[in-house]
């Protein structure tokens, strides 16, 4: 195995920059890198980013034995409390860098009390105390005495206690670096810890609250609905937090539209009191951009030997090998031609020729951004002469099922077709989107308004198969965390299992068996293996599965309720973790919603995302070939029982709108969501074509006007949704009516 890397290390918020040297050796583990400098205030906490540019031949994974970023030594003063080691700052953060992409770590560091010059060094590994050669990176730290003022006090008052009263020490900011989409809401957790004399409250005349900062009382650009006011942002969760305590302080952000990267002060202050010494803290947000990002890279070409009068030679092209999306996901291109031939190009068109294969409404990859059905792109612009560049930007939609395709375009001018302007684009669809939604029948009644009363001759809850993750190791281990659990075996029971003890799963590819150990137990069989709560419906956890989530500290998304399998499948030659329990529990652990949102807009989207769920249930085709119904991460985000304990009001929607989804003509109703339409929704056939359905067409959204779309934009807009809820005060009902045309609302099992 050999790796070549050139290292370029960038530091947010700092003054020094590092330039990137020229690579030339070629030895195993090799890397060349630059000095930098950083400034810091004593006592401070900053972030700094290493970005590593993977320019070898194999891809690089994160783990503590795989790719990590550690200290030349170990340990430093400059080290944080979110270091996962003395000498281990940060994992690389991608999932996976192939050669030619780049890696990044971002981590905190914290300055010493005394001024002065430090150097200190990291490095990268690639496994157990492997380090790459020539990898060190010596970065040199300037503690400085802090230059701004003291803080001003609270003006509303003038009886102020001294600052010593009211002082805090930040101990937790609930994540690294946060990635938040535009429009998208989150909640943050900030923890401080309480070093006055005076005693926090929630609530009183004095009570401590979170408001923006730098400069102080400023309108944030990530105020969400539920602040106080545009500066008071974020509040107390505990009653009171005494001296040498630590309270916890809820805020929480919704992303502007803009793309970019922010950093988010606010100050912790007692009402009509004082400042909080201490209090400030500083939130480095990433808000992503829609389109992808255009790694341009110059084609070489040349002129054919016998021009005519419309030729172009390819230049630029923002991609260089096959395309990846999930089902229906947005793609953007940028491409430039050169005009080699004799005309000049005044009307440009970019037209669709062909996608192959061509599997209906399944191959459609026109995008909303398109003037017409075949025409990706036209431009009127300034006219391209010969010899001159023309820079096409486009967006196509991936088809929405999986696969490999190649779609084709033409390019016209002025309606001659261009010799050499014919562009193939390999792409592949990493999971299925929506298409095909043949209606099913569901029997019961019709509701309006509230739901009627159950009835005797509705079925039982339909049981949901999801696909949690496919495994890197073909194994799982699972407990039980509140109870017992039992191992089954083709319906037979093989072992059982007291609370805490772990079970590990493992399919022997070799010879294409199955085994099961733990204390207590061992066995093997051609046939998977069922680990069981003991109740049935107990949550397990997965001992070898990590899902943290970046705003709520030590938190791991590794439970779920009831079952777990491992599961083979040959059609992909993946080993599937999947989890199987009842279809409202596995709505309690969906994270489509946030749990403060409005109760009738957490009822509507609950209700259209159990009329998706039910969909794939009955039909059972779309994850047929790997023995699950629905995909944790692409389908629909579900987090198991993680998600369920944290979101108490989304349990409580669930449970109001229990077996009720959305039906058109008695039959059960395909209903797409998505993030956010610019004043309207799309009808079905101009997103995906075909000859659409009835209740999926083109509806006003006034609550989003000047808004930019996020998403496909076919049936209900979330944020429209959201603020029909909270501003205009419509039921779940009405608002799934405005969305979805025509139909009704029933109730389909028990």
């Amino acid at each position: 195995m050999r790796f070549k890397l050139v290292v370029l290390l960038s530091f947010i918020a700092c003054l020094g920059i590092f330039a990137q040297s020229a690579q030339a050796a070629a030895l195993p583990y090799q890397a060349e890198v630059s000095s930098g400098a950083v400034t810091i205030e004593k006592g401070q906490t900053k972030l700094i980013t290493l970005k590593f540019k993977n320019i070898g031949e194999k891809t690089w994974y994160p783990g503590k034995d795989k790719v990590a970023v550690y200290l030349y030594g170990d340990s430093t003063i400059f080290g944080h409390t979110s270091w996962l080691a003395n000498d281990l700052p940060k994992l690389i953060e991608q999932s996976s860098v192939k050669p030619g992409s780049m890696a990044s770590a971002s981590f905190y560091v914290k300055a010493p009390s005394t001024p002065g010059v430090y150097k200190e060094r990291f490095l990268l590994s690639y496994g157990p105390n492997q380090w790459i050669k020539d990898s060190v990176v010596s970065v040199t730290f300037t503690v400085v005495e802090p230059t701004s003022a003291p803080a001003p006090k609270v003006e509303v008052s003038t009886a102020v206690p001294s600052s010593y009263n009211y002082q805090a020490e930040l101990i937790d900011i609930g994540g690294i670096e946060w990635q938040i989409k535009p429009g998208e809401h989150v909640i943050a957790n900030i923890k401080f810890k309480n070093i006055g004399k005076k005693t926090w409250v929630r609530d009183g005349s004095s009570y401590v609250s979170l408001y923006t900062w730098e400069p102080k009382y400023r309108k944030s650009g990530f105020q969400d609905f539920s602040w106080k006011q545009d500066s008071q942002a974020g509040f107390l969760v505990e009653a009171e937090v005494k001296p040498g305590q630590i309270g916890t302080f809820k805020m929480e952000l919704r992303a502007p539209d803009a793309p970019g990267k922010y950093s988010e002060s606010f100050r912790l202050a007692a009402e009509n009191t004082a400042w909080v010494e201490g209090g400030v803290v500083s939130l480095p947000i990433t808000v992503p951009s829609t389109n992808e990002t255009i790694s341009s890279g110059i084609v070489q070409g040349s002129l054919t030997a016998d021009p005519g009068t419309y030729q172009a030679t390819l230049l630029l092209n923002s991609f260089k090998d096959a395309l990846r999306s999930e089902g229906n996901g947005q793609i953007s291109i940028t491409q430039g031609f050169k005009n080699a031939g004799t005309a000049v190009w005044n009307e440009r068109v970019l037209r669709l020729v062909s996608v192959s294969p061509a599997l209906g409404t399944a191959s459609v990859v026109r995008d909303t951004t398109w003037p017409s059905t075949t025409e990706a792109l036209k431009a009127n612009g300034t006219p391209t002469a010969p010899g001159q560049l023309s820079l096409m930007s486009y967006t196509i939609k991936a088809p929405a099922k999986s696969g490999s395709y190649v779609v084709k375009f033409q390019l016209t001018a002025d309606g001659q077709e261009i010799e050499g302007g014919l562009i193939e684009i390999p792409l592949t669809v990493t999971s299925d989107g929506y298409f095909d939604p043949t209606p099913i029948s569901v029997p019961g009644p019709v509701a309006t308004g509230e739901p009627l009363p159950l009835t005797t001759t509705l079925p039982e809850e339909p049981i949901m198969r999801v696909g949690v993750l496919d495994t890197e190791d073909d194994t799982m281990m699972v407990r039980g965390i509140q109870g017992g659990m039992k191992a089954m075996n083709n319906g037979k029971l093989i072992c059982t299992f007291k609370q805490g003890d772990v079970a590990v799963v493992k399919y022997l590819r070799a010879n294409g068996v199955y085994k099961i150990s733990g204390p207590g137990c061992v066995s093997q069989s051609p046939v998977w293996y069922v680990l069981e709560a003991e109740d049935g419906i107990a949550p397990l956890e997965m001992t070898d599965f990590s899902r943290p989530i970046a705003w709520l500290a030590g938190s791991n998304d590794n439970k779920f309720r009831a079952k777990l399998e491992l599961r083979y499948t040959p059609k992909t030659d993946k080993v599937w973790v999947i989890n199987e329990l009842p279809l409202e529990h596995y709505l309690y652990g969906i994270a489509e919603t946030s749990d403060v949102s409005p109760m009738e807009y957490q009822k509507a989207l609950l209700t259209a995302a159990r009329t998706y769920a039910l969909y794939h249930v009955n039909r059972k085709t779309k994850h047929a070939d790997e023995f699950f119904y629905v995909d944790a991460k692409y389908d629909q985000v579900y987090r198991g029982y993680g998600q369920e304990a944290r979101s108490p009001t989304i349990v409580d929607g669930v449970k109001q709108t229990k077996g009720y989804i959305v039906t058109y003509n008695g039959e059960l109703a395909i209903t797409p969501y998505f993030s956010r339409s610019d004043g309207r929704t799309r009808n079905w056939t101009d997103v995906w074509g075909g000859s659409g359905y009835p209740w999926l067409v083109a509806v006003p959204v006034p609550h989003d006007v000047g808004q930019t779309m996020w998403g496909h934009g076919v049936g209900l807009s979330a944020r429209g949704a959201l603020y029909m809820a909270s501003k205009d005060a419509a039921k779940y009902d009405e608002i799934l009516k405005h969305f979805y045309q025509g139909v009704e609302i029933r109730k389909a099992y028990k």
